[in-house]
């Protein structure tokens, strides 16, 4: 009896002891698919020659390879795949680097607009309509890709001038790579035509951190009939290690202003301005960027001003959706530049959702030639908000501008704008479009100025054709 009480006790023993090597086996083995990518990534990480292997395939140190649309103000992405693997303003859902084709982008808005003018800028109030046409191709390249993009707003013969207005814009964006450590990167915008069409004309957009962000000058207000405007930058940088770059930046900006029609003898302004910029940038992890910078600025007409800064910064994607960037440091100008400037900065928090929601907020201290505000610094603010339910999306972007005194000038330029609409898709190309836009500004060479939009449209851009 005893004997067979213990084969008893010694089978439970071994089936007691297999149980638990089974259980702890799955355990481990959850534990392991859960630690594998991370494992993965820390033995890359710790690799001895992580600091200076480069990828076996040519890439862009520069990762903002996107551009915005001039049509529908949103991303274009200039590599085919958004940071989510889908295309933007494509008809693809997810791709491999094969399907990314050259694309042909199209569309046109047909609107009507009550202007209301208050004071100050020459518009008087009335009804308009306008046209707005766009084109754009984008075409890969072996180690990029460029896009080009034309569109305007067209006023054909009932503005305040009683003729026909318009108002142009071209965008280039090009990059690529010289080798698997040089990459470069070419971009250009102009912009010519009537004043009062260019209040007509969507907000221009930059990008930041793959979301579209309002431009801040257009919250400045000019008494003239055309304008033109022309900004350039080309820019080298050089892949120091898998997690290190330093870049090299060259910009040109030229402003041409007629003079105010309202005053005798008032002449136009011209300025050119060019600047240089090296960065560099080290890779802490997937979701940190530690940055640092120096710049130099110079007037190539009117008085002598140069100014020359730099800083440091970091830039920290909290989330997929959600990211910031702040950067800052100290600044030196010459007496003609204005106002002494003790610091520059930029901050910016921006998030895209998968769900079309959008939202960003936006501060700099910049160097501009662009405008007469009596000025050639200004720090500028700019938030927006957009909502997707079912078909329809609701916006609204606004922005604060201030300028900077130049030696002699009575007033600072302040101006401020907000512009909220909403979008009801009807089909996949067609909707049906209405906002309200306001801009107010004071000071500087301008006199104080008032002026209000509503407007009606229908928008049509379909998918673009691939090609």
């Amino acid at each position: 009896m005893s004997k067979i009480l213990n084969k008893w006790a010694l089978m439970a023993a071994v089936l007691g002891c297999a149980i638990l090597g089974a259980s702890a086996t799955a355990q481990s083995g959850s534990d392991n698919k859960q630690d594998q990518s991370t494992t993965t990534q820390d033995q890359q990480t710790n690799k001895p020659d992580d600091q200076t292997r480069v990828p076996e395939e040519p890439v862009r140190a520069n990762t903002d390879s996107y551009a915005v649309s001039l049509g529908t103000g949103q991303i274009i992405s200039m590599s085919g795949q958004s940071a989510d693997g889908e295309f933007v303003l494509g008809t693809l859902g997810k791709s491999k680097a094969s399907e990314f084709r050259s694309q042909f982008f199209y569309g046109v808005s047909a609107a009507s607009v009550y202007t209301n003018s208050f004071a100050g800028v020459g518009t008087q109030s009335l009804h308009s309509t306008s046209v707005s046409p766009y084109l754009a191709v984008l075409v890969p390249t072996k180690t990029g890709s460029y896009v080009a993009q034309y569109t305007s707003v067209i006023n054909p013969n009932d503005t305040s001038s009683g003729g026909p207005q318009a108002y142009h814009t071209i965008a280039l964006k090009a990059d690529g790579a010289f080798s698997r450590r040089w990459s470069w990167q070419l971009s250009e915008s102009g912009s010519y035509g009537s004043e009062s069409a260019r209040f007509q004309a969507p907000l221009t957009y930059v990008v930041i951190q793959t979301t579209p962000v309002a431009d801040a000058s257009a919250a400045v207000l000019l008494r003239t009939k055309n304008v033109l405007f022309s900004e350039g930058a080309a820019r080298a940088a050089y892949l120091l290690s898998s997690r290190d770059a330093i870049g090299f930046t060259l910009t040109h900006t030229y402003t041409g202003i007629e003079g105010d029609p309202a005053a005798v003898g008032s002449s136009g302004s011209h300025s050119n301005a060019v600047g240089a910029k090296i960065d560099y940038a080290r890779t802490v992890s997937s979701r940190v960027a530690l940055k640092a910078y120096g710049t130099s600025e110079t007037m190539l007409n009117g008085p002598a001003c140069n100014t020359f800064g730099g800083g440091v910064g970091v830039s920290v994607k909290v989330t997929h959706a959600v990211g910031f960037d702040v950067q800052g440091g100290p600044q030196r100008n010459s007496n003609a530049c204005g106002g002494q400037q003790n610091a520059n900065f930029s901050g910016n928090v921006v998030g895209t959702f998968h769900n079309g929601d959008r939202l960003y907020a936006s501060a700099n201290r910049v160097f501009t030639s662009a405008f007469r505000v009596d000025g050639h610094w200004e720090d500028n603010a700019t938030v927006g908000y957009s909502k997707d339910i079912r078909r329809l999306t609701l916006t609204t972007d606004a922005g604060v501008i201030r300028g900077e005194l130049l030696p002699g000038s009575a007033t600072q330029y302040r101006g401020y704008f907000v512009s909220p609409r909403a979008h009801l898709r009807l089909t996949r190309a067609l909707g049906l479009s209405g906002g309200y836009r306001t801009f107010r500004g004071n000071g500087g060479a301008l006199v104080a100025g008032n002026v209000s939009f509503a407007v009606v449209s229908l928008d049509w851009y379909p998918m673009a054709i691939h090609f």
